[in-house]
């Protein structure tokens, strides 16, 4: 097992976590400030946490908790078992396949929001942020893939030399040491046929 597999399984964790993590923050917000009195809106991704409008603006969680956890679940899981059967390193790219799905879904259901209140006539401003928590998802989501590609096991391209003579070298790494064989190998008896 290499390095570099290694570190990547460690930062399937990490983006895992972020994921999990960014589903309880702050997915977005709605201000209001009507005669000095300011009315807001925060959902997470799982509900909502203020609602000072009651109900008015009909807003609702975007709701990537579920989700974001189960591509976090894929990821983990995937990063566990790689170490006893190699090939479930797949895995890792497909939960972060689902997790850059799943940030650019919320990222996507933001931007609407804020269309659908831009179109609102209200003699008031209405302001809408982006939360830490979508934010959070987009960084693990970078993670998530960077983590996936590292935790793959891909062939080393063979170093090639050209010599003044126009002879080519192929250096392959990695190769397994052959130190304990003789230079001319190992001798075989070979007994002789009768007849």
């Amino acid at each position: 097992m290499t390095t570099r597999r290694v570190f990547g399984a460690v930062l399937v964790f990490v983006a895992a976590g972020l994921a999990v993590a960014a589903s309880f923050l702050n997915a977005y917000a709605v201000q209001v400030t009507v005669g000095g009195r300011v009315l807001r809106f925060e959902a997470t991704s799982w509900a909502v946490e203020r609602d000072d409008f009651r109900g008015a603006l009909m807003l609702v969680p975007i709701e990537f908790g579920e989700p974001a956890v189960g591509a976090a679940l894929v990821m983990a899981l995937s990063a566990v078992l790689a170490f006893r059967v190699p090939a479930m390193r797949v895995g890792s790219l497909l939960g972060a396949g689902l997790l850059a799905g799943v940030a650019w879904s919320a990222v996507g259901s933001v931007r609407s929001t804020v269309t659908k209140l831009q179109e609102i006539d209200s003699p008031v401003t209405v302001a809408v942020e982006q939360g830490d928590g979508i934010t959070l998802l987009v960084v693990a989501a970078g993670v998530a893939v960077v983590s996936a590609v590292l935790h793959q096991e891909l062939p080393k391209p063979a170093r090639t030399g050209q010599t003044a003579d126009g002879v080519v070298i192929h250096q392959l790494d990695d190769e397994p040491d052959d130190t304990d064989t003789p230079p001319y190998g190992y001798p075989v008896v070979v007994e002789p046929k009768d007849g």
